[in-house]
């Protein structure tokens, strides 16, 4: 048998493993966390996720910011109008993505990510910055299943956030250049 495949049963086995042990184990070493550049943390206790920022070469365009937003993203439940404001050199938007999943690639789940999103042009590029970020998160045995919580800064929820959000922002900055 696979020494890898022999470990992996032997973790599942004793009990020993979690999410983040499993996730380290399968080749993801680099772990979202406080020290991850543009994430930031408060200073509340349970320290949670604040904000995620991520800077592009691209320059700001508020005729396809607004567009571009609104085709990929979807508004959240409590408020149809999720733009907010766009001016020369800013977008503020409300918004949510949904991502299925597969917990250890077998468990159906899904989960919902809202956000307040600000695209600020700068002198050399755009700032995407994710702030108010919260998940919930439905599996397919309830058993993991909540409403829209905060998130610890580091754990395997903040990186699946991370990854999104980041999938989000390429996309919008795709969209904006054409």
């Amino acid at each position: 048998m696979n020494p890898g495949i022999t470990t992996l049963l032997a973790l599942l086995l004793t009990g020993c493993t979690s999410m983040e042990s499993l996730y380290s184990y399968l080749g993801q070493t680099e772990q979202v966390s406080a020290q991850t550049p543009g994430v930031a943390v408060t200073r509340t206790q349970p320290p949670r996720l604040e904000s995620l920022s991520f800077f592009s070469s691209r320059r700001f365009a508020a005729n396809r910011a607004e567009p571009c937003a609104r085709q990929l993203m979807q508004a959240p439940e409590q408020d149809p109008e999720p733009i907010g404001y766009v001016g020369e050199d800013v977008l503020n938007a409300r918004g949510m993505i949904e991502v299925n999943n597969r917990e250890l690639g077998i468990l159906p789940s899904r989960y919902r990510i809202r956000f307040q999103m600000a695209e600020l042009s700068q002198k050399n590029g755009t700032t995407y910055g994710f702030s108010q970020i919260r998940v919930a998160r439905q599996d397919a045995l309830n058993l993991g299943n909540h409403d829209f919580i905060t998130i610890p800064p580091a754990g395997r929820t903040t990186q699946q956030v991370y990854l999104e959000l980041q999938r989000l922002y390429q996309q919008l900055d795709a969209c904006v250049a054409g």
